[in-house]
């Protein structure tokens, strides 16, 4: 419910705070007072077009702000606030808004930045205004359907179907998918082919270009390595009268055995010549094996192997303008297209069989969902005519059509639209077409009064529901008023008496001059002023009028 809405420079409004309470609350005053004023500034709350001429003259910029209490926050209004990033789980919902001459108009709900399209979403589900404003819920075709759809006939089949037609979206759109990428695919077969068929014949490996890279820099060194181990086996050949280096150290160890017999201290060096015969003999061994290793043919064969293959790696890396790692995912990726391919046909014949499946069963609780439309609305239909003869409409009546769809819709398989004639005699026509500001207010008082208990927006204001009407139709505009106050918090301007004194509480709206200014403002009157008020209401404030008030708001109070 709206707590407390404050205006600020806002047409003849200077500084205005007003706080709202529970149930039934009437704004009255003269003709021109400022009325529409109020009803402006709420509608600028709800996401209504803002025009810098509603500001103040004299003034740079008007602000309205509004502050709602929210018992439970649920549904479509939850959802609205997680969309809009909104934190309200405080129960309380600041809107604010600011127009300025200079075009930098603002709004903020709980201090969060909103524009102008997500302000309107979100008025819809906090307040329904009826009167002449674009904010009408009623003429909105596409509202129709939520309003038979609150009905508690209805509200099970509707649940259900909607998660049928969710799995069913979701398979037609994953249908679709498949469907189109196994056309892409198909479109590339030949190129996909080719290339899974050149990078599987290059069969790049992890890490290869490194190891390559440090094989070839190994190879490039052959002839300085090839030369040294000549040299080692030259110095170890080389004959000093005919004798190798190796033999010369066998020679020198029998010496040194010879010694040792007659001078043990030289025992400690024996072990080491031993190792320096052995080391002298695999490092012979070592340098032939290497030299016949690194042939220089086979060297330069494996250096044109190993640049021919690194030259490919580079011409693909380039072809495709990625990395090695890259080459490695694109052919694993191409087989994996193609095995996609190949499969296509039973992948895509599966789905479609689910989806097919899907279908069938959206379309049975379509059908069940029509079903249980059709006898909702019978019984619908019938109340609101009924109510509408109470509320004026004598020979008008409601009725519901339902237009078939040709495939499931998000609210099922058809349109919903209210149609109305008026009068007795006239043909059944849209809202639109055939129903004043007043009359449709007071269809919308009949509907509200219908699904009051299924009704999750908690805020109606009535404006001009008393247009071309008056007398007992006067009293039953105001007890549905009040008997809608019990569910709802009521908001309504009013020229009527009947209307004025049924309500919980009373507000005046008049104008007065102060200095060379015109200001409006609005008072909650007490019983003495509402007196007075609902008095000059009846025709001025005589003995008889003010007794005749007296006795309307003793007998509203027993109500």
């Amino acid at each position: 419910m709206i707590r407390e809405l404050r205006i600020k420079n806002l047409a003849l409004i200077e500084n205005l705070t007003l706080e709202f309470n529970d149930g039934f609350t009437v704004f009255t005053g003269e003709t021109g007072a400022g009325k529409s004023i109020l009803i402006g500034a709420i509608g600028l709350l709800l996401g209504e077009r803002a025009s810098s001429e509603m500001i103040r003259s004299r003034c740079g910029e008007a602000e309205v702000s509004g502050c709602f209490e929210i018992e439970k926050i649920r549904g479509k209004l939850r959802g609205a606030l997680n969309e809009t990033g909104i934190d309200a789980d405080d129960g309380s919902l600041i809107i604010r808004r600011i127009i300025s001459k200079t075009g930098k108009n603002r709004i903020h709900v709980n201090q969060v930045p909103l524009p102008l399209s997500s302000l309107k979403s979100l008025g819809e589900l906090l307040i329904d205004l009826h009167g002449q404003h674009e904010h009408q819920s009623l003429l909105n075709e596409d509202t129709h359907v939520e309003i038979v759809d609150a009905m508690p006939e209805t509200m099970s089949a509707r649940e259900r179907y909607t998660l049928s037609y969710n799995t069913y979206v979701s398979l037609r759109q994953q249908l679709h998918d498949a469907q189109k990428a196994a056309r892409e695919l198909a479109d590339k077969k030949e190129v996909l082919e080719f290339q899974h068929k050149e990078l599987s014949a290059l069969n790049p490996q992890k890490d290869e270009e490194t190891t390559l890279e440090q094989e070839l820099a190994h190879l490039s060194s052959s002839a300085q390595r090839v030369e040294c181990a000549k040299d080692i086996l030259a110095l170890m050949d080389s004959a000093d009268a005919g004798e190798s280096l190796q033999k010369k150290l066998t020679q020198i160890k029998r010496k040194l055995e010879t010694l040792s017999k007659y001078d043990p201290s030289v025992a400690i060096y024996m072990d080491d010549m031993e190792n320096v015969i052995s080391a002298c003999s695999e490092l012979d061994l070592f340098c032939s094996e290497y030299l016949e290793k690194n042939d220089g043919d086979n060297c330069q064969n494996r250096i044109e192997t190993i640049n021919s293959r690194l030259a490919k790696i580079q011409r693909l890396k380039k072809k495709y303008a990625c990395g090695l790692d890259e080459l490695i995912d694109k052919k694993q990726q191409l087989a994996k297209n193609l095995s996609l391919l190949e499969n296509s046909d039973s992948d895509i014949l599966q789905l479609q069989n689910f989806f097919e499946k899907a279908r069938q069963i959206c379309i049975d609780s379509a059908s069940a969902l029509t079903e249980s439309r059709k006898s909702a609305l019978a019984k619908f239909d019938s109340e609101v005519t009924r109510r509408m003869k109470q509320l004026g409409f004598t020979g008008g009546e409601w009725r519901t059509e339902l237009r078939p769809l040709n495939e499931p819709g998000t609210h099922g398989m058809e349109d919903i639209r209210f149609l109305v004639k008026t009068n007795q005699g006239e043909p059944f026509l849209a809202l639109a077409k055939t129903a004043s500001g007043g009359e449709i207010s007071r269809l919308m008082l009949a509907i509200k009064s219908i699904l009051a208990e299924q009704d999750e927006i908690p805020v109606l204001i009535f404006d001009e529901i008393d247009t071309g009407i008056g007398g007992v139709l006067a009293g039953e505009v105001s007890k549905a008023l009040y008997s809608l106050s019990s569910t709802h918090q009521v908001l309504c301007i009013s020229h009527l008496h009947q209307i004025a004194s049924t309500a919980n509480h009373h507000y005046l709206v008049a104008k007065r001059t102060v200095g060379d200014r015109t200001i409006t403002e609005v008072h909650q009157l007490d019983d003495k002023q509402r007196t007075a008020e609902i008095a000059r209401m009846l025709g001025g404030e005589t003995q008889i009028s003010m007794q005749h008030a007296e006795q309307l708001l003793r007998e509203n109070r027993q109500m």
